[in-house]
């Protein structure tokens, strides 16, 4: 039986991918390195912002000094800049209230600094999550199994019961590895196709449908 749905954030529950560029473009044009595109910050996000900022840092200049001016940049400007551009995808507010009037328990579980990711989600989603887990230190990220163990210890939830919801190939194998099952959507930073090639239990292509295949998936 189905008792916990816990989420990622990032492209499945909030659009963020404005605001994560508008931050990396900051970095690039402060350090005069060339900048990026919305759909090539896509491909970079996904793993953590160290990796991001990794990502969008020219090879030349990826040394440890340099990458870790870079990330301070970034994260400064992303925390003074994280709400300018950030939304909820349509749908997801009222997907969430569904499953919440369920009797179900809801959590976030992110790559994104843990900081960033509570400000977000209780400010989007004020007193819809049981838990809120981002990135922490000496934690490691998906799809390490790691974190999601935690937050389910957290949660007193069991993995056969648990779902996670997820955009991204290191969702639906951050899943697997913990041993739960995962449900990926399509409306986020990956294709449907880059998806199907992990076989997740699921695909949601709206979020509307989200109740109705957590169903059966329980």
């Amino acid at each position: 039986m189905l008792k916990t749905v816990i989420f990622d954030l990032d492209g499945t529950l909030l659009n963020t991918i404005g605001d994560l560029a508008g931050a990396g473009n900051h970095v690039c044009a402060q350090r005069g390195w060339p900048s990026h595109t919305e759909a090539e910050f896509r491909g970079m996000v996904g793993y953590g912002i160290p990796n991001l900022v990794e990502k969008f840092t020219p090879e030349e200049c990826r040394d440890e000094a340099t990458l870790a001016a870079a990330l301070a940049e970034f994260q400064r400007y992303y925390g003074a800049h994280q709400r300018d551009r950030t939304a909820p995808y349509d749908g997801v507010p009222a997907m969430l209230a569904a499953l919440k009037g369920r009797g179900l328990r809801l959590a976030v579980y992110s790559n994104k600094a843990d900081e960033f990711s509570r400000s977000l989600a209780e400010h989007f989603f004020p007193g819809t999550f049981d838990a809120i887990l981002g990135k922490r230190p000496g934690i490691p990220g998906k799809p390490d199994p790691a974190g999601l163990r935690l937050l389910l210890a957290e949660l007193g939830a069991a993995p056969e019961e648990s779902v996670l919801v997820g955009d991204g190939e290191t969702d639906v194998r951050s899943a697997r590895n913990a041993g739960l099952r995962c449900l990926a959507v399509t409306w986020g930073f990956r294709s449907r196709e880059s998806l199907e090639r992990e076989a997740p239990d699921a695909l949601a292509d709206r979020p509307e449908e989200l109740p109705e295949l957590l169903k059966s998936l329980g």
